[in-house]
C-alpha cells in the first residue's frame, strides 16, 4: 500500500496505521487475559478496516488537497508542523475512514466526537514537548489568530480536542462561497487609482498589519485600498460592521479574518464603532492586529491612542471635488447636471445608484440617478426638497439680511475654500447656524427657505428616532445622520436643538456623565461637518456655550410686531380662496392683538376656513376668525377677554374700515 501517495499522506497514514496497530495488540493482550470484553473485537476489526479503506482511498482523495494545503501554508505563514496539523484535521473531516481510526486514539472514557491533541500527535510522531508543537497549538499561534483552528476543552492538554471550521475544508475542496454569517456584511469595493494608495503600499512592503485610513463619509477610502490591492493582484474582502448586531461582532471580525487568509487578499473594515462608549473597539482592532494579514481601516474619525498601546500607519482618505464626482458619473451617464455633481457620495455607492437606477427606468439619465441616489438617505430624518423663499416669509430687516448672507455663504462655498483652507486647518468645511426664536416664529419656514434658495433638499431631524436609553446608541444613530446629509448635500435641521445640544453639567451620576459625552460628540460632529445645518431653538440659553465658537451665524426671530402680525395675516389669508362678502375680514383689528407668532395666524387661518365649510358655504367671515383667534388665545393660557377693548369691539364689527 501507499503507491502514488504524496509524501504528507505516506507519513499521515503510516503514523496511524502503527498508531492503531499499537492499540490493537494491546487490546488483544487485554481480551487475552480476560481484562476486556470480548466485544471490542469488534472495535478492533473496525479500527484495522478503517486503515486499510484510509490507505485504499488515498490516492484519489486526497491528491487533489496537496496543492491547495501548500497555497494555504504560505500565505497563512504556517510552519511544517502546523501544515502537517492542519492536514491531518482536513483528512478526518473528509474521510469517514480516518475519523474512525482517529477516533480509535482518543483517552479512555472521553466522549468526544473530534480529534484529540493526544491523537493527533501521536499519528504525526512529534512529542507534546517540542516547542514547535506548543508554538503550533497554543492561542497565538498562526492556526489560532486566523481562525484555521481552534483548541476547545480546558481539561489536560493531551485531551483537549482540535476543531476546524467547515469553511476551512470547504475552500481546500474548491467552495469559495464565504459563510452565511459573514455574506450579508461584505460589500463591493470599487478599485481606483487615488492620491494615497502609494502609501498604502509602502507601509506593506515595510510590513504593517493595521493601517488607518480617516475621512469624512464622503471620501474615497475604500477605493483607494482596493486600488492599492488590485494593483498588486490581492483580493479585496470588504466587511461593514455597521450591519452587524453587536454581540456578533468578534464572531464577524474573525469569520472575515478567516476569509482573508482563505483567500490570500487585503481585508478592508468600514463601520468599525469609534464612539467613546464602544468598549469592543479596543478588542477588535487587537484581534485585526494579531491576524497578521493586510487590513485597512477606513473610519470618519483618526486614530485614538486609547485604543491600543501600539500606533498603527494612518492615511487621509482623499476627498472628491466635483470633478472627481463628475469623472464617476461621467461613465454611466452623458451629462450629468448639477443636482447629481453635488451629491457627495462614493464610486461605491455610485456603482449601487447604477444598479437601482437601472433596475427601476431600464435606463441610465441623470433624473433616474437623482432620484435613486435620493434613495440613500437615512430613515431617521425626513427627506424633502424644499420649495420655499425667502419672499414668503415676514422676517426683520436683520433677520432677512442675515440669511441673505447665509444663502450667499452656501453658493460660494466650494468656490472659497478652493483657495485654500481657509476655514483652518483640521476643521471641517461646513456651514453651521443657530436660529433662536419662539415657537411659531418661523424658524422651520426659514431652513426650509435657505434650502429652496440653494435648491438642497432639508433633511429635518426626527429626535424621536435619535434619543435612545441605550448608551452609545444616539452617538450611533447622529453618525449615520450626520454622513447621510454630508453624501445626499442636504440641509441638515434639528428642530429643538437644545434636546440634544444642551449645556453640560457637573457630572453627578452615570446619566449626567454620558449626556455629555453625547454632546461632546456632537460639537466635534458639528465642527467636522462638511455641509450646512441648522439648529433651531425656543430656548437660546439651554444651548451649551461651546456651540456659539462653532456657528457661523446666530439669528434671532422675535415675535412679530404690529406691523409684523399684519403682513402675517395678509400673507395667510391670501390663501383663502372665498370670503364673506357679508361678514369682511378687518387685518386692522385683527393685527392689534398682540403676542401671536406665524403659526398661531396660521392655525387662525385654518381653523376659520374648516370653520367656514362647516357652516356650509365655506366662505370665510370675521366671525370664524374672531372664534378661532380666541380659541388659540385659550390654548396659549390667556383669556379672550384679554383682547383690548376697542379692537376687540372691531373684530366683532362686520363693517368696520379696512376690512376685506
Amino acid at each position: 500500500m501507499g503507491d502514488g501517495i504524496a509524501p504528507r499522506w505516506q507519513r499521515f497514514l503510516g503514523g496511524l496505521d502503527a498508531a492503531v496497530q499499537r492499540r490493537v495488540h494491546l487490546r488483544e493482550q487485554s481480551i487475552a487475559q480476560g481484562k476486556a470484553p470480548a466485544g471490542d473485537v469488534d472495535a478492533l476489526l473496525g479500527s484495522q478496516l478503517a486503515v486499510v479503506e484510509a490507505w485504499n482511498g488515498a490516492p484519489v482523495l486526497f491528491g487533489q488537497l496537496d496543492q491547495a494545503l501548500d497555497e494555504l501554508g504560505g500565505a497563512a505563514g504556517l510552519s511544517h508542523f502546523e501544515s502537517d496539523l492542519l492536514a491531518v484535521l482536513v483528512a478526518a473531516d473528509i474521510d469517514p475512514s480516518l475519523a474512525v481510526a482517529l477516533d480509535q486514539l482518543r483517552p479512555a472514557g472521553h466522549q468526544v466526537d473530534r480529534p484529540t491533541i493526544g491523537a493527533v500527535l501521536e499519528v504525526l510522531g512529534v512529542a507534546n514537548v517540542e516547542p514547535a508543537v506548543r508554538a503550533g497549538l497554543r492561542a497565538g499561534g498562526a492556526l489560532s489568530r486566523t481562525g484555521l483552528m481552534s483548541v476547545q476543552g480546558s481539561g489536560p492538554f493531551m485531551g483537549r480536542t482540535l476543531v476546524l471550521p467547515d469553511r476551512v475544508a470547504g475552500h481546500l475542496l474548491g467552495d469559495h462561497q464565504p459563510d452565511a454569517e459573514l455574506a450579508p456584511l461584505l460589500a463591493n469595493a470599487v478599485p481606483l487609482d487615488w492620491p494615497g494608495g502609494d502609501d498604502l503600499t509602502r507601509y506593506w512592503q515595510e510590513g504593517a498589519s493595521l493601517i488607518w485610513v480617516h475621512g469624512p463619509a464622503s471620501a474615497a477610502g475604500v477605493s483607494m485600498a482596493a486600488g492599492a490591492a488590485a494593483q498588486h493582484g490581492l483580493e479585496v474582502i470588504t466587511v461593514d460592521l455597521s450591519r452587524a448586531p453587536a454581540e456578533n461582532l468578534h464572531a464577524v471580525v474573525g469569520a472575515a479574518v478567516l476569509e482573508t487568509v482563505l483567500r490570500g487578499g487585503v481585508l478592508i473594515v468600514v463601520g468599525l464603532p469609534v464612539a467613546e462608549t464602544d468598549h469592543a473597539t479596543p478588542a477588535l482592532l487587537h484581534r485585526l492586529s494579531v491576524a497578521r494579514i493586510p487590513v485597512v481601516v477606513v473610519a470618519e474619525t483618526a486614530w485614538d491612542p486609547h485604543w491600543a498601546s501600539w500606533l498603527p500607519p494612518m492615511v487621509a482618505a482623499p476627498r472628491l471635488d466635483e470633478d472627481d464626482r463628475r469623472s464617476l458619473w461621467a461613465a454611466h451617464c452623458d451629462e450629468p447636471d448639477r443636482d447629481l455633481l453635488a451629491l457627495r457620495v462614493t464610486p461605491e455607492e455610485v456603482r449601487t445608484v447604477v444598479d437601482l437606477a437601472r433596475i427601476d427606468t431600464g435606463e441610465i439619465t441623470s433624473q433616474g440617478l437623482l432620484t435613486a441616489a435620493r434613495r440613500l438617505s437615512d430613515q431617521a430624518g425626513v427627506m424633502r426638497r424644499a420649495d420655499v423663499t425667502l419672499d414668503d416669509l415676514v422676517l426683520t430687516p436683520a433677520t432677512r439680511a442675515g440669511l441673505e448672507e447665509m444663502i450667499s455663504w452656501g453658493r460660494h462655498r466650494d468656490a472659497v475654500l478652493a483657495q485654500g483652507p481657509l476655514m483652518g486647518k483640521g476643521r471641517g468645511r461646513g456651514i453651521a447656524a443657530l436660529f433662536a426664536g419662539g415657537s411659531g416664529t418661523g424658524k422651520t419656514l426659514a431652513a426650509q427657505a435657505v434650502a429652496g434658495s440653494l435648491g438642497l433638499d432639508l433633511y429635518q431631524v426626527d429626535l424621536a428616532s435619535v434619543v435612545d436609553k441605550y448608551i452609545g446608541e444616539a452617538e450611533k444613530r447622529l453618525a449615520r445622520i450626520f454622513a447621510t446629509a454630508e453624501r445626499l448635500n442636504c440641509v441638515l435641521f434639528f428642530d429643538e436643538a437644545d434636546s440634544l445640544f444642551g449645556a453640560r453639567t457637573a457630572v453627578q451620576d452615570a446619566h449626567d456623565r454620558y449626556a455629555n459625552l453625547e454632546v461632546s460628540y456632537l460639537l466635534q460632529r458639528l465642527e467636522q461637518f462638511d455641509g450646512l445645518v441648522v439648529l433651531a431653538t425656543n430656548l437660546r440659553g439651554n444651548v451649551d456655550a461651546a456651540f456659539t465658537r462653532r456657528l457661523h451665524f446666530i439669528l434671532s426671530f422675535p415675535e412679530p410686531d404690529e406691523a409684523g402680525r399684519m403682513s402675517l395675516w395678509d400673507t395667510h389669508l391670501r390663501n383663502v380662496a372665498v370670503f364673506d362678502p357679508g361678514d369682511p375680514v378687518d387685518t386692522l383689528a385683527l393685527s392689534a392683538v398682540d403676542g401671536l407668532t406665524g403659526g398661531v395666524i396660521r392655525n387662525v387661518v385654518l381653523a376659520a376656513a374648516f370653520n367656514a365649510f362647516g357652516d356650509g358655504d365655506g366662505a370665510v367671515g370675521q366671525r370664524h376668525l374672531v372664534t378661532a383667534l380666541e380659541r388659540e388665545l385659550r390654548k396659549m393660557g390667556r383669556r379672550s377677554s384679554m383682547l383690548p377693548g376697542p379692537r376687540r369691539a372691531l373684530l366683532e364689527d362686520v363693517g368696520a374700515p379696512g376690512a376685506r
